[in-house]
């Protein structure tokens, strides 16, 4: 049994339905590298053509001019932004981590650097750094001072390297949605709107679970998984576990993204836009709001030219600002600094005429911040409860892949302890 406290499954995941037509509650894809994650599209039934690709790269504006980036070696010669010793060493660093296995990378002794150091020491210049690992890995991992552990940033690497990144043709929720019919088809059931309000033990102190709490009502099980935001796991395991729960109070990456549906598209192409501008650039590229400078727009994306192209003249965009743990900015500031990019990335573009803005969606906890150290820290799969397990990216790392993988390695910790304790429960 699953139990979703929201109204519909799929979280931070989930995808609106804007005149008939699938918008994410955020940019997000998928790389099709990621092993855990393919796994788990083959299970509930998505295939390749169930997903869209983006044109490889993306395109940056630095807040004066264009310039496309390839994330292949290939792809970086004639990119402004790098010179041709930094071609020929993003060429060495892509052939290193294509030789080494996934996991290894996520634990190589990289891990002591963050990335900005870990470039820096490959000498890299300042250039390619900021024109593009900076914009393109700054969004990636909700981190645009590339403060994440570099063992991480090698294996975002290699996923850049070996794969596209999609998306699904109906959005991702469509992920969600499908993952929650295979649950159901295979005799399992998805409630939602069920919020836990607390794991239940046994009154004899044996250290066990015997169910949670919704409502009021407990729902009896042999085994428990919490597999929610670190904020909501903590509350949950705080009198069960105090010392996996002191564990997931990390740090969050709050991401707000504007939401427009356009009657004339901003642009044309299966890419998305990604402000290269500088800090003290134009209006929009502030990181905090201070000192009368707007909240900074990280990435633009017209995912109606992915999902429906040719489907008329009008497009479904998605503005994504990054900004930290701080408090959400303003919407109304937000979307004025959406509009002066606007113009100035398409000059004349009636961007006031033509844009509405349909919903703000605000994600608090869209990722964890992993600096040095943290990664070291995570709880595993296992609890102070023999019967309660832990699942998450908050187990692994801040991606769609940390979050399944987990899942994964979760499965596999609960039936080797059915197969220890093969009867008693509900």
């Amino acid at each position: 049994m699953v139990l979703e406290a929201g109204p519909e499954v799929g979280g931070r995941a989930r995808t609106l339905d804007v005149g008939g037509e699938p918008v994410d509650r955020g940019f997000q894809s998928l790389f099709t590298a990621y092993p855990a994650t393919s796994r788990m599209l083959r299970d509930i039934g998505i295939r390749k053509r169930d997903l869209i690709a983006f044109d490889r790269g993306a395109v940056v504006h630095d807040g004066t001019r264009w310039s496309r980036m390839g994330t292949s070696v290939r792809g970086t010669l004639g990119f402004e932004w790098f010179s041709a010793a930094d071609t020929a060493r993003l060429a060495r660093l892509g052939a290193e981590v294509a030789a080494v296995p996934s996991g290894a990378l996520l634990a190589g002794t990289e891990r002591g650097l963050d990335t900005h150091e870990y470039l820096v020491s490959k000498g890299f210049s300042d250039q390619a750094i900021a024109g593009f690992f900076r914009p393109l890995f700054g969004v990636i991992t909700a981190d645009p001072g590339l403060h994440s552990d570099a063992a991480y940033f090698r294996f975002l690497m290699k996923m850049l390297l070996r794969g596209r990144a999609v998306v699904p043709v109906a959005g991702h929720g469509m992920i969600a949605s499908w993952a929650a019919a295979a649950v159901e088809q295979r005799g399992g059931q998805v409630r939602c709107r069920a919020r836990v309000s607390e794991i239940v033990t046994d009154e004899d102190d044996r250290g066990q679970a015997v169910g949670v709490r919704v409502d009021g009502e407990v729902i009896r099980a042999r085994t428990v998984v919490v597999a929610t935001e670190a904020p909501a796991a903590r509350a949950l395991l705080a009198d069960l576990d105090r010392q996996t729960a002191r564990a997931l109070d990390l740090r969050p990456r709050g991401v707000t993204t504007l939401v427009y549906s356009l009657r004339t598209s901003l642009y044309a192409g299966r890419t998305i836009i990604l402000n290269g501008a500088p800090d003290d650039g134009l209006a929009g590229a502030g990181r905090d709001g201070e000192h009368g400078r707007a909240p900074r727009i990280d990435l633009v994306c017209q995912e109606s030219n992915l999902l429906r192209p040719g489907m008329g003249d009008g497009a479904r965009l998605l503005a994504t600002s990054v900004h930290g743990d701080a408090d959400a900015p303003d919407p109304d500031v937000l979307a004025a600094g959406m509009e002066t990019l606007a113009s100035t990335w398409n000059r004349g573009f009636p961007w006031a005429e033509v844009a509405e803005l349909v919903d703000v969606v605000v994600h608090p906890w869209a990722q964890f911040a992993v600096p040095p150290g943290v990664r070291e820290d995570l709880p595993d799969a296992g609890t102070g409860v023999d019967n309660v397990f832990l699942a998450g990216d908050v187990t692994m790392h801040p991606s769609v892949e940390g979050a399944v993988g987990s899942g994964e390695r979760a499965a596999r910790v609960v039936q080797g302890y059915l197969a220890r304790h093969p009867s008693g429960g509900a």
